[in-house]
């Protein structure tokens, strides 16, 4: 080839690079700034930023309930206290070393709009995207519960009135995602923008136009990132995207659980590569897990195979508190085992249903929230050695 043909041909594959330095979408696909095909394999850092009862093995309670139930035990004050230092050191820059270390390149991190409500949040996402450069490590953020909550699943932390009754709810919402897109814009390591954790409107149509409202405010301060659409339902409805988005830089993300059977997901995934393929859009897991070792395996296969389209997913999650360690059951497989002790169960059990529990002493409870932070630290997690094997693909 001619040296002027080659010297054209560089400019022009210069020029395709740096027409979008971040993560994006490219056809069905999902490329980085260079034009490189990524696949990502991901992990859920859940009871952070956003907090659920579940994770904390007490129960099915909202992060609001968990907060006003401890404040009856040891006040107002103290659990302020604890809020920051979950903040401070549930996750750390030791927790995104490990994860790096068993070669998975992404986090999903849930938010709670509260967390958002003064300096706090916000300085742990900074500090977050420090330690994901340095370990390069990509992050996708995620609106777990947005003002009023998406949907009345307690993992949304609602509120009334919800985000679909409430205009001003959604107005916060829209803000919201404004205010973070501005922030971290130039970041590279941003893998792109998760607008809303398995919403649940009534009408389909209402999420549709709120998906182009929330974007259409992310694009006036961000042209650059990936946008992340959930389906309706628990993510798990797309017959909503009746056209294709009406932004070109957007992936689709299903969420895959079988809490009824051993059943995977291949009928899921066949109509979802149909959708992907009409649309030209990317396909993403955001959730999985919960599950045998054997399901657990077959859906990471699946999600690998080339002709499913699927362009990554993330295991849930990172780390919750689990009383079964080392015998788990079959049936609710998970990574990392946070275990505290007996004095955090009793807490646990009492959270989960005050009236049917003894109700701890604020000493005790004291000692519960300490021994949690404590436990949860990298080095003091109990893994589960199959499940890590799976996910690391060895």
């Amino acid at each position: 080839m001619p040296l002027l043909s080659l010297c054209l041909l560089f400019l022009l594959q210069m020029l395709v690079a740096s027409a979008n330095p971040m993560v994006h979408a490219e056809g069905t696909k999902l490329v980085d700034g260079s034009g490189k095909t990524v696949f990502f394999k991901g992990i859920l850092l859940e009871g952070w930023l956003q907090w659920n009862g579940v994770i904390w093995e007490a129960g099915f309670q909202s992060e609001t309930d968990l907060l006003k139930r401890l404040e009856t035990l040891v006040g107002a004050e103290e659990v302020k206290n604890f809020r920051e230092t979950v903040y401070q050191q549930f996750i750390t820059e030791k927790d995104i070393e490990a994860i790096a270390g068993l070669g998975l390149n992404m986090v999903r991190v849930p938010i709670n709009h509260r967390a958002l409500d003064d300096g706090a949040g916000w300085r742990m996402l900074d500090r977050l995207m420090d330690w994901c450069e340095r370990h390069r490590v990509y992050v996708m953020l995620d609106m777990h519960s947005a003002p009023g909550g998406q949907s009345g699943v307690f993992v949304c932390d609602p509120d009334t009135p919800d985000l679909w009754a409430a205009k001003a709810n959604q107005d916060a919402t829209v803000e919201l995602w404004r205010e973070l897109a501005l922030r971290y814009r130039d970041r590279e390591i941003l893998m792109g923008y998760d607008l809303l954790n398995e919403p649940g409107p009534f009408w389909g149509f209402q999420l549709v136009e709120f998906y182009e409202r929330i974007t259409l405010a992310i694009r006036k301060v961000d042209p650059d990132h990936l946008i992340i659409v959930e389906g309706n339902h628990l993510a798990a409805d797309f017959s909503i995207f009746t056209k294709a988005p009406k932004d070109s830089n957007v992936a689709y993300s299903f969420h895959t659980y079988n809490f009824t059977s051993h059943k995977t997901c291949e009928k899921q995934l066949n109509e979802l590569r149909k959708l992907s393929l009409r649309h030209d859009v990317p396909l993403i897991n955001g959730e999985f897990g919960a599950h045998t070792r054997e399901w657990i395996g077959k859906t990471i296969s699946l999600f690998g195979r080339k002709e499913n389209g699927v362009s990554g997913w993330v295991f849930w999650p990172w780390k919750s508190v689990r009383r079964d360690y080392p015998t788990p059951r079959e049936r609710w497989m998970y990574l990392n085992a946070i275990q505290p002790g007996q004095d955090w169960y009793k807490l646990a059990d009492w959270l989960a249903i005050p009236a049917l529990n003894p109700k701890p002493s604020p000493q005790q409870a004291k000692e519960a929230m300490g021994a949690f932070i404590t436990a949860s630290r990298p080095r003091n997690l109990k893994t589960i050695p199959d499940i890590e094997r799976l996910i690391i693909g060895r």
